[in-house]
């Protein structure tokens, strides 16, 4: 066998060798030629390839707490099965500190979209125009932003790049309205570039927050202090703990709300009277 590749390559060779010039120029002619087609192509560190499903990224505003997070992955959930035939199934996973391999808030989540077999689509051809139409009908949840990714490749560029998207542009300073301002002016920017799609802006500005500035001498003068202000106004808006119940191995933490309710105790009554009308000024 190897006598025989061997006398192969021989013959080739010395009737390479007879034709020098003609073979040079030929290989010269296609490099030359290969140089230009590389300069006038695009091209990606990656390409990105169909993996027959979505990975979408779902993010509310900082700051939201759990339930919000649940209505809007609902709510996404809801409008791509109902409007799109072609999704077999959603899975949705909400971001908790608690996974060492991935810890995320509890503002973003997940959004597996399993789809069916592409021959069987009514709603689009390709999957970007898919991908097209499922961000347009998302649109109608406020507040929401969605990035579609393949499952892969997403968490390829995570690895890779600390981030899900295939390019980042971070902004450092120390305003939180200017990082607003010039993010949105850069993804502006990126937005009107011949090949991008898929823009996501990170938003830095959370739930509008309540300031109150408490009124020192009428706290004084009911013989109260700021902590227990504190604890009222807590309990009132975020809630208090009240402690642990154990059933077997399992620990739950109880929590209360308090809400304004008929039958309340004269002292709770006094309390948030108090806080409305006399020592607090909401700003």
């Amino acid at each position: 066998m190897m006598n025989r590749l061997e006398r192969f390559y021989q013959r080739y060779l010395i009737k390479a060798l007879r034709l020098q010039k003609p073979i040079i120029i030929t290989v010269s002619a296609l490099f030359t030629l290969a140089i230009v087609l590389l300069t006038r192509m695009g091209g990606e560190f990656i390409p990105s390839l169909p993996e027959g499903d979505y990975a979408v990224e779902t993010r509310v505003l900082p700051g939201s707490n759990i339930n919000v997070s649940i209505e809007a992955v609902s709510k996404a959930s809801k409008i791509i099965r109902e409007r799109f035939p072609e999704v077999e199934k959603v899975v949705v996973k909400t971001g908790t500190s608690e996974v060492p391999a991935e810890p995320l808030p509890i503002d973003v989540s997940d959004m597996i979209i399993v789809l069916k077999d592409r021959r069987v689509w009514t709603s689009a051809k390709t999957y970007a125009e898919m991908e097209a139409k499922m961000t347009e009908a998302l649109k109608e949840i406020p507040g929401v932003t969605f990035g579609f990714q393949y499952p892969v490749a997403m968490r390829f560029n995570e690895l890779i790049s600390g981030a899900r998207q295939d390019v980042v542009c971070k902004i450092f300073g120390e305003n939180l309205d200017t990082l607003a301002h010039y993010a949105a002016r850069l993804g502006h920017v990126a937005n009107s570039v011949d090949g991008s799609s898929a823009l996501y802006v990170e938003a830095i500005t959370g739930m509008p927050q309540i300031l109150i500035q408490y009124n020192r001498s009428a706290i004084a003068q009911y013989g109260m202090n700021i902590s227990d202000v504190n604890n009222v106004i807590n309990a009132a808006f975020a809630g208090q703990s009240s402690g642990l119940v154990y059933e077997g191995e399992n620990a739950s933490t109880w929590w209360f709300v308090y809400r304004a309710r008929a039958g309340r105790t004269w002292q709770m009554y006094k309390t948030c009277w108090l806080l409305r009308h006399r020592v607090c000024r909401s700003l």
